[in-house]
This record gives C-alpha cells, structure tokens and sequence, in this order.
C-alpha cells in the first residue's frame, strides 16, 4: 500500500520516521519544510507498507515551469518532478525489500505519478545508511564521489583519526585563546553575518544564500539542531549550524569571518563538535563530501579522518518517458547548443 504524506500531517509524518531503527534527521518534516521556505518545492513524504516490509523516503514536488531552463514554453502546474531535499535520502527501511515488494511498490508509484504529472525523480542517497541498492528495480544509480565523516567513539580516536597537519592546527587554534561554545540554533544571528562573508569570499552560487527567514524557521528543529562557534577574545570568529539525533551528527552550514581564518578556528570547531558528539554518545559526525570530487573542500574535511571515506550515490526514476523526452526537445529548442546526453541524471536539468 502506498501512502503519500503531507507536511500538513506533521505529527504523522514524524511518528512515521522514527519508527524505523536508523532515522536521520534529513526525514524529519522540519527539515523538509525549511527547503520548501528556500524555495525547493512542497515536501512529501513517500510511505509504502506491505506484508514482507516497509519503507519511506522524502522528496520536493517541484513545478518544472518555475525553472529559468524552460523560459515560457511551459505552463505553470502542467509538469512535476520530485527531488530529495538539500543533502542526504533515499529510503529509509528496516531491512532489505524484496524484489516482489520492489515490482508493487514501483507499480503503485509509476500510477500515483502519471496521475499528478510527476514526470521523474532524483534521488540523493544517505552515504552512512548505504541505502544506495534498496530499491535498484526502481532506481537507476549511479556514484558520485566519496563524502567523509568522523568516528566519535572517543577523543582520542577522533584526534589519532586527524592527519598531523590537522592537529598541528588545532594545537594551534587552542594555543592562540580560541574556544568553542555551543548555543542553541536560534542564536544565529552572529552565526548569519559569517556565512554571508563566506559564501561571498567562495563565490558561491545564489542558490547558497540563505536568508534570515530560513534561519528563524529553525526553531523547529531546536530539538536536533546547534550552532557551535568558535570564539577569540570575546568575539564569535567561525561558526557550524549541526544537525543531530542519538546517532548522527551533521555538519549542515559554516561559515568564518576572514581576518581570523589564520587561526585555524574552523579546525578546533570540527574537532570539538565531534567530541561533543562522543559525549552524547553519537557513533558519526558525518562531514559530507565537496562539490566536486577532490575540490578544496573535500580537501579540508579528509583531514579529519584519514580511513572516512563513504560514497555518495544518486539515483532517478523515470515515470513519463514521452514527456521526459518533450522536455528534453524543448530544451534543445531554447538552445542549440544543448546537450540531451549530458552528465545529470535529470537531463532535462541541466544547466
């Protein structure tokens, strides 16, 4: 049996959730809810049941005419697609699923989105749930690049875990009068001023600016999420919003004012999250991977644990075929120069 939940059931939604063993915080209907105040879509929660398993997983409706890629040629509220919000999914399941139950539940979802137009799906998957393989009759796969996390199972592991030029600078950071402090994730607002400088100083995309009413609809994940900052001579330096449960820690945004960078503070920040987790007896604090595979962010975070490797896999569906390939011609039509053999797993997507 399929189920489709929305946000408007919230307290289902998360009953749901956390009745499965390995939970994430990524689940959660707060968390999906915050993405669609970003401007990601209307979150779902995709549930199936029947009498050998049960699953579900999380994903944004999107309007495809709100993309730029299409210009006019599409009305608004014709086609959709779904995608797992910013950072990790995919299914969430006690067990393996049989094939049988693969075949009826892909047989229940195929008529559920034909019926509201939802044209594909693309899939994110959780690099420490391993969730890459549940649903492979459904779900075309593919390997991204490896993401990196930390073993917090004790200080003195999570320090021997560190390469030495990673210690060395966390040494460094401690000998220069920083601290860490952990504040509640409502006190973002010396946290939104660092961020914003950040993602200047990278150059990052719009899509990366997230603004002040994002950080105030966090509230709702106070029972999961912290800021820790790193502090020099009374002031806020370097900062981390983490996400949490009684398993996983999450690194979710950073950000470091520039004129302090050269104390390392993001080095004794990340170090001292992880023992902080250890404490509350969390077994990871998962760091993610970078944009691309062995940019300079994934060089910074492989510092912190030279054996943390995991790979990140994506995936899609495919429900409409002829309008995959309708979209796929338009797109040619607006561009020349498009290429429909591209690298996404959306093609349809791609810039």
């Amino acid at each position: 049996m399929l189920a489709v939940i929305s946000p408007g059931d919230r307290e289902k939604w998360n009953l749901c959730v956390k009745s499965f063993r390995q939970w994430d915080i990524y689940y959660l209907c707060e968390y999906a809810e915050s993405f669609e105040l970003h401007g990601d879509g209307v979150p779902l929660l995709i549930y199936y049941e029947d009498d050998k398993t049960r699953f579900c997983y999380v994903v944004m409706k999107k309007d495809i005419a709100e993309s730029a890629l299409f210009g006019e040629k599409l009305p608004r509220g014709l086609y959709f697609d779904f995608e797992t919000p910013y950072g990790y999914g995919g299914i969430l399941c006690d067990g393996t699923v049989p094939k049988d139950s693969q075949k009826r539940f892909g047989k229940e979802l195929g008529s559920y989105c034909l019926e509201n137009h939802i044209i594909s799906q693309f899939i994110r998957f959780h690099p420490l749930l391993s969730n890459y393989d549940k649903l492979d009759l459904i779900i075309e796969k593919r390997y991204m690049h490896d993401t990196i996390y930390m073993d917090t199972a004790s200080p003195e592991l999570i320090f021997s875990n560190m390469d030495s030029k990673n210690r060395n600078m966390v040494r460094k950071a401690v000998k220069s009068g920083v601290t860490i402090v952990q504040k509640p994730v409502t006190e973002y607002a010396a946290f939104m001023d660092m961020y914003v400088e950040t993602m200047k100083r990278n150059n990052a995309g719009g899509y990366y600016t997230f603004h002040e009413d994002y950080f105030e609809f966090l509230k709702f994940m106070e029972d999961h999420a912290c800021i820790f900052y790193a502090v020099y001579e009374e002031k806020p330096i370097s900062g981390a919003i983490m996400y949490f449960n009684n398993q996983f820690m999450h690194y979710h945004l950073s950000g470091t004012h520039t004129e302090y960078r050269k104390y390392s503070p993001g080095n004794l920040l990340l170090y001292e999250a992880a023992c902080r987790a250890c404490e509350k007896g969390i077994k990871m604090l998962h760091l993610g991977g970078g944009m691309s595979a062995d940019d300079s962010l994934f060089g910074f975070k492989k510092q912190f644990n030279k054996n943390g490797r995991l790979p990140f896999y994506i995936g899609r569906t495919v429900f409409n075929e002829s309008v995959y390939q309708e979209l796929l011609h338009i797109r040619k039509e607006l561009d020349a120069g498009f290429n429909e053999d591209n690298h996404y797993m959306i093609q349809y997507r791609s810039p």
